[in-house]
């Protein structure tokens, strides 16, 4: 008897006198690892799913790539000038939304200013940064991951961002509208050749030289269909054909 005992304890298995117990323990005990890796992944997978579904929904999400920060009021202010001319609701939810995604960055120019310091007793002009030069990076970096995912379509850009990231992707207005408009590129709008810009206080918040510009729809991303890449369309001409008749 003392044998056999001593032969069980030898196994690999876990003894105990409860046999559902003892079957519960030794799965554990052989199967740990594979459970663990699968909660894991559920518990992302549920996590995920649920904000899916709790997200906001939006008609429209527009991109900005530049060197202004805009405070919560200041962008709900400019999100409502793009809501006013939105052209419908198109999820018929019964608000029309545009959402913002924003990337504060800035060239190696624009990234400092000059200021006067007292160094060693002596007054001189030093530069320093606007923001960290780690973080500006970071904010740019972003910006390009963003415009390769094919989600956004429509994209205000400060010249610096325009010429290094847009400029070769941008459409021709030509192909959306046969209205003319201001255009040093035929692809790309200053904002104060806009009536848009003009006539929205809202809109100043960026500098009359930031630019709007169509990306082509791609295959990947929201811009794949057909209905959510023409919303943007109709968004991006509805801005720069904008007319105020006085």
């Amino acid at each position: 008897m003392n044998e056999k005992h001593d032969q069980k304890l030898e196994s690999t298995e876990i003894v105990t006198d409860n046999r559902v117990v003892s079957k519960l323990q030794n799965f554990w005990y052989h199967n740990k690892w594979t459970v663990i890796v699968v909660t894991f992944f559920v518990a992302i997978l549920v996590v995920c799913t649920v904000q899916m579904f709790n997200k906001d929904k939006y008609d429209v999400t527009v991109v900005y790539g530049g060197t202004e920060y805009m405070d919560a009021e200041q962008r709900a202010a400019f999100l409502a000038a793009l809501e006013g001319v939105l052209s419908e609701d198109y999820d018929k939810d019964g608000d029309r939304a545009v959402a913002l995604i924003d990337y504060q960055v800035f060239s190696q120019d624009e990234l400092y200013y000059e200021t006067e310091a007292v160094i060693d007793g002596e007054e001189t002009v030093v530069k320093v940064e606007k923001v960290a030069a780690h973080w500006n990076t970071e904010q740019y970096e972003g910006l390009q991951s963003a415009l390769r995912m094919g989600e956004y379509s429509i994209c205000f850009a400060s010249p610096y961002i325009y010429q290094t990231l847009l400029a070769d992707k941008a459409v021709k207005i030509s192909t959306v509208t046969d209205v003319p408009v201001i255009s040093y590129d035929g692809k790309a709008v200053e904002l104060r050749d806009t009536d848009f810009y003009f006539y929205n206080e809202a809109m100043q918040v960026l500098p009359e030289d930031t630019v709007i510009c169509l990306l082509p729809q791609y295959a990947v991303g929201a811009s794949a269909q057909d209905k959510i890449y023409q919303r943007s369309v109709d968004l991006f001409v509805s801005i720069i054909t904008y007319d105020v008749v006085e």
